[in-house]
């Protein structure tokens, strides 16, 4: 069950007022609780679960670091490298000046225009990149059920959205908006069950 909390706020580039959800009260199935969770009703134990878990913590970065993509589901569960960063015509005003500023007998252009090389190694992050398959989405969706909590109340104030159609993922349980935090409880989730 999502506890789902309605919030109006006010878009000022639209000028109007608009009501998202958010997500509260998320509680946290920790690390050893999900691999006890994974090993329940197989043949490996939570042990075994957490060993393969370390060994993918530890060599994933460095086949990323290879420029590869790395498939670690077999429905598709995509890591792959990623890159960010940016040099606007601005920004390269700013640096060109600071550099003036430090040696005044230099030659430079403060106004030049921005050119490819301008934007450095140095300028660049590398991050990790994740596909999640549409499959891990769809049934996802179909699982979610949508609680309507009250504000600054920390209980449900509500039964699920659409008590004359209960499936989930069906009827007037819809998604999107923004945020996946809120408030509420951060409490770890003990066992495989929650319990």
């Amino acid at each position: 069950m999502l506890s789902v909390q309605m919030t109006k706020v006010h878009n000022y580039l639209t000028n109007e007022d608009i009501v998202i959800p958010r997500l509260v009260n998320q509680q946290t199935l920790d690390y050893n609780g999900h691999c006890e969770y994974l090993a329940d009703g197989s043949t490996v134990t939570a042990a075994d679960v957490a060993a393969v878990m370390k060994q993918i913590e530890l060599r994933l970065p460095m086949v990323l670091g290879l420029n590869a993509k790395v498939i670690c589901s077999p429905e598709g569960l995509t890591f792959k490298p990623r890159v960010s960063g940016s040099i606007t015509q601005k920004q390269l005003r700013e640096k060109l000046q600071a550099r003036l500023d430090a040696d005044p007998t230099l030659d430079i252009d403060v106004n030049r225009a921005l050119t490819v090389s301008d934007l450095s190694t140095s300028d660049i992050t590398a991050e990790i990149g994740i596909e999640l398959p549409k499959a891990w989405i769809e049934r996802f969706k179909s699982k979610a059920v949508f609680k309507r909590v009250a504000k600054g109340n920390s209980e449900a104030a509500d039964e699920p959205e659409n008590p004359e159609n209960p499936t989930p993922g069906t009827g007037g349980n819809t998604s999107g908006g923004s945020g996946n935090t809120g408030g509420g409880s951060n409490e770890p989730i003990d066992g495989p069950n929650g319990d």
